[in-house]
């Protein structure tokens, strides 16, 4: 399935294991005005990596899954927990590329309809301002699979992110497990104009 960047124009009111599992370290806690505690999360900087070596990254508007060869890198994740942690099991999260700028996205259709994978210019601050509901195509449910992560659709459940064995063919969503198509992903902790940092 391909990814297609969409432009959205409705303005809205993060190898081994990875700190992206939500937890309290994720949030920062501020003061308001009134003296109260209030709870800010930030997003973490992440390179995705599939079991192959391949790093996703952008092609134009298309994210692929490409073989990681210096000096190129893998494409910088944000990763920001989300708040409607009911949504669904597993640990519910957004995932954004250029800057925050172009969530991932899996919008909830009936079968015998697919979901497909999609890049929406929406800023991932802005997604838990939203209603349950209206962030729930870009929630992806991180669970652990050994020494890797899954990404599941809280909107499609069973619908997993996924990269193909053949170089820089597009990322997508599928429910069909096979040879053919890698769901696990590792997530290595980046920081934007440094080095990736591996774990």
């Amino acid at each position: 399935m391909k990814l297609h960047l969409l432009t959205c124009c409705v303005s809205f009111p993060s190898s081994a294991r990875s700190p992206l599992l939500s937890n309290p370290s994720l949030a920062s806690v501020v003061s308001s005005k009134s003296g109260s505690q209030l709870k800010s999360i930030t997003s973490q900087k992440y390179c995705i990596r599939d079991t192959n070596q391949q790093v996703l990254v952008l092609q134009g508007s298309i994210l692929v899954a490409a073989p990681d060869k210096l000096p190129k890198t893998g494409e910088t994740f944000y990763v920001l927990a989300s708040t409607h942690t009911k949504i669904a099991e597993g640990n519910p999260n957004f995932l954004a590329v250029s800057k925050e700028e172009l969530c991932l996205c899996c919008e909830r259709v009936e079968e015998p309809n697919s979901p497909s994978l999609e890049l929406k210019k929406t800023n991932i601050k802005e997604l838990n301002a939203l209603g349950k509901k209206e962030s729930l195509p870009f929630t992806f449910l991180k669970q652990e699979a050994g020494s890797y992560f899954t990404l599941e659709s809280a909107a499609n459940r069973g619908y997993f992110i996924f990269t193909s064995n053949t170089p820089s063919q597009p990322v997508g969503v599928t429910k069909v497990m096979g040879k053919e198509k890698n769901i696990h992903f590792s997530f290595e902790a980046a920081n934007v104009g440094l080095e990736v940092v591996r774990s």
